[in-house]
């Protein structure tokens, strides 16, 4: 392992939407002076919306939307984090999903997505798997029919029973105004739940979410 900070992003080289590469960079702290690694497409494919996972072993997923987004592709990194080291899976091939999120709880894995809008909220998406390997399952509405307009983000692990959803709230008119939404994942069994609060609090031992209407 390097002992580094590895960032990996979305590339497009400020002219046009036309290179969706994936781009690296690492630092020796999470907020300052990241050294610039350089672009390119993952084994020739296209890369857009993207994240990553970084599973209990340590193995580390990269997650990206591909074939002008029709696809998501999930790769497996290196041991450094530097680059892929295969492709795992063509996920959902035709159904044009976006903004990937990936957890895991209880041993299964889930994966939130948003369909593609442009700046226009819709009904978000999840599935499920037993690996990252997959099989995943069949998409499977997430919140309402707007995901109460927000698109994943990303999702925090507070405690093993607690997860966040971070999400952004896309401004159309004036991309500046947007902002972020924070919302709490409840689950019934397995099936991860979505309701829409105006406030939260948090108690400190990581062991309670409150949401207020």
């Amino acid at each position: 392992m390097t002992k580094k900070f590895v960032l990996w992003v979305h590339y497009e080289n400020g002219e046009h939407y036309n290179d969706a590469a994936c781009a690296i960079a690492t630092s020796d702290s999470p907020d300052s002076h990241f050294v610039y690694h350089g672009s390119f497409n993952p084994y020739g494919y296209m890369s857009r919306d993207c994240t990553l996972f970084q599973d209990d072993d340590g193995t580390a997923y990269f997650i990206s939307a591909a074939r002008d987004n029709a696809d998501l592709h999930i790769y497996r990194l290196q041991e450094d984090y530097l680059n892929v080291e295969r492709l795992v899976g063509k996920l959902w091939q035709g159904e044009y999903r976006e903004a990937p999120a990936v957890f895991k709880r209880n041993g299964k894995y889930y994966m939130l997505s948003s369909f593609c809008t442009g700046w226009d909220p819709n009904q978000g998406k999840y599935a499920m798997a037993n690996s990252m390997d997959g099989p995943w399952g069949m998409l499977s509405d997430f919140g309402d029919e707007t995901t109460y307009r927000t698109q994943p983000a990303f999702v925090l692990k507070r405690s093993e029973q607690e997860y966040l959803y971070f999400s952004d709230r896309w401004n159309g008119s004036d991309y500046f105004q947007s902002s972020y939404v924070v919302l709490p994942i409840e689950f019934n069994g397995d099936i991860p739940i979505l309701n829409i609060y105006s406030t939260l609090s948090f108690e400190r031992d990581a062991n309670s979410i409150a949401g207020h209407s």
